[in-house]
């Protein structure tokens, strides 16, 4: 996701610490989301996204014994406003996370899917490499699965495991009923410290990023052609009208590949980033075009 080439991208070598906003001042209690699933970061904030969790109740791939979290998504490019700032050192993990640990999978497939999470989201979430990014989101996540893990435990299900976790003052962004996941609105602050706090508070709690630069207007593509972007588009059917276009690829924009094949672990987690609500008709799979890392 964090090559595309008009993509705002920032390296950094500062690790990413991480914070939980649930002061008084900032508590929200009921859900809220964006009616499109696009989040705005506000014009002071340069990095925001979500905190993904699974319930352990979800199909295939999404059933566990127990709550535990799945990453740390920027909401860039088709997702939202936000920037990717990009790593000091890309290189993928080599160990297990603790927060991943609790899986039933072994560990050469936890390991497999944290690369995957490290190379779709991880690159652009500020963190200064791999460990950074991965003690970021288990630190982050500590509180709410915690939460959900109990609310299971007593009998509940994902619309209980909401409710306990926006009493606990979090907001919850999206649900992806589908594969029974709860996303927590989150945003870094320009010293890159991430916390959990409501959109509408993004500007207070993590405000005073420097102006962004005014983008070069380039002239909108019309066609696709190899290693570039295509027009902009939504699904693939948005992508038909263009000469040599095949599909809409998960960067938001039409382009010449085909859509390769992937096992059914990775077709699972290609969906991660698309709840039912902002899901497109063709499953995510890894690609080695523009539109991907």
């Amino acid at each position: 996701d964090c090559g595309e080439v008009e993509r705002r991208e920032t390296t950094t070598m500062r690790p990413l610490v991480i914070t939980l906003v649930v002061a008084a001042g900032l508590l929200v209690v009921g859900t809220t989301r964006a009616s499109s699933g696009w989040m705005d970061c506000g014009e002071t904030v340069n990095l925001c996204g979500v905190l993904a969790l699974e319930s352990g109740l979800g199909p295939g791939a999404y059933e566990h014994s127990q709550p535990s979290v799945h990453g740390l998504w920027p909401e860039d490019g088709s997702y939202g406003s936000s920037d990717c700032v990009g790593p000091s050192d890309g290189a993928d993990p080599t160990r297990v996370y603790t927060c991943y640990a609790a899986s039933a999978d072994d560990d050469g497939e936890t390991l497999s899917f944290e690369v995957h999470e490290w190379e779709k989201h991880g690159r652009c979430a500020g963190a200064a490499d791999a460990d950074d990014y991965f003690a970021a989101v288990c630190a982050l996540a500590t509180a709410p699965v915690g939460i959900m893990t109990r609310t299971r435990a007593d009998g509940g299900d994902l619309d209980a495991m909401k409710l306990a976790v926006e009493a606990a003052g979090f907001q919850i962004f999206d649900v992806d009923d589908d594969d029974s996941q709860l996303l927590l609105s989150a945003c870094a602050s320009p010293d890159l410290t991430w916390h959990l706090a409501p959109v509408a508070s993004f500007p207070q709690t993590c405000g005073g990023w420097p102006p962004r630069p005014k983008p070069t207007p380039t002239p909108a593509a019309t066609r696709c052609e190899p290693n570039q972007h295509g027009p902009p588009c939504r699904d693939d059917d948005a992508c038909l009208a263009f000469a040599d276009c095949l599909r809409c690829a998960h960067s938001g924009y039409c382009t010449s590949t085909p859509m390769p094949t992937a096992s059914p672990r990775t077709i699972a987690a290609q969906t991660d980033h698309a709840p039912a609500s902002r899901r497109h008709p063709t499953p995510r799979l890894e690609e080695e075009d523009e539109s991907m890392v």
